[in-house]
């Protein structure tokens, strides 16, 4: 069969997952959409796929899209406002075996890679698919008694620190952030959701959001100020340069996040 007649029967699948819901904020008519997306790359089962690929691909690799659309002005245009973040498996050489006799298999880690090699084209994916900053979100755990989290997530942050330090312009350097997810749901004086919140306006301050009409903007230092005339004029006379739309405020880099499970 000719090769051209063979795709014409091939059908494309997006593996992943869709969800919208319409909320009511106060008299306001929004429409919230979560939409996820799964890598066919160095895609398995849990277990069978833990780690990185030679390639940089990582196992578990999701990238997740909230989409807010207010439709109160119009529901047919309305305000859009999207942010985008991605998780995936710790990007470096580590494995897992499955065993019905045991809930939590040993993390070992299987191959010595001193320059990274995996790491860097992983994070290398990511500058190139949503530009910099890249930030790291990292939930396993930080400290053990019988060290099993901690061993491969040591290994990670030593990634991080190698790749760091090839890298000259600190505004495309990795930003790490650890949070001790399992220790901060079972401390008594911790309370995770102000931990999350804290993270995420952290990560937020830094990449910004897509916003079609926004009223505010971050500016450098994470400080949120009024979206002023001037920035709107500035939009529209690009509008005219390129002939299409183009907004005014926008996300620029990336949030990581990996846990273990």
């Amino acid at each position: 069969m000719h090769s051209l007649t063979r795709y014409q029967w091939m059908v494309p699948i997006i593996h992943g997952a869709f969800v919208q819901r319409k909320i009511n904020d106060y008299g306001r008519s929004l429409n919230l959409a979560l939409i996820a997306r799964r890598s066919r790359h160095f895609a398995g089962t849990r277990y069978l796929k833990r780690g990185a690929s030679e390639q940089g691909k990582v196992a578990n690799d999701v990238e997740h899209e909230q989409i807010l659309h207010d439709e109160s002005k119009s529901p047919s245009s309305g305000v859009f406002c999207s942010y985008l973040q991605v998780r995936g498996s710790i990007p470096t050489f580590w494995t897992q075996e499955s065993s019905v006799t045991m809930p939590k298999p040993p993390i070992e880690l299987n191959r010595v890679d001193p320059s990274y090699t995996a790491s860097r084209l992983h994070f290398e994916d990511l500058m190139i698919r949503y530009s910099s900053p890249i930030l790291v979100l990292d939930l396993v755990k930080q400290s053990e008694k019988r060290e099993r989290e901690v061993r491969v997530g040591n290994e990670y942050r030593h990634a991080v620190d190698f790749i760091n330090n090839t890298i000259e312009d600190e505004r495309h350097k990795i930003r790490y952030c650890a949070l001790d997810y399992s220790h901060t749901s079972k401390h008594r004086n911790l309370d995770v959701s102000t931990s999350l919140n804290e993270v995420s306006t952290w990560a937020v301050n830094q990449t910004g959001f897509f916003c079609s009409s926004p009223k505010w903007k971050i500016v450098d230092g994470g400080f949120i100020e009024p979206f002023t005339v001037k920035d709107g004029e500035g939009a529209a006379r690009l509008t005219d340069c390129l002939g299409v739309p183009a907004f005014p405020m926008e996300q620029t880099g990336v949030l990581r996040t990996n846990c273990i499970e």
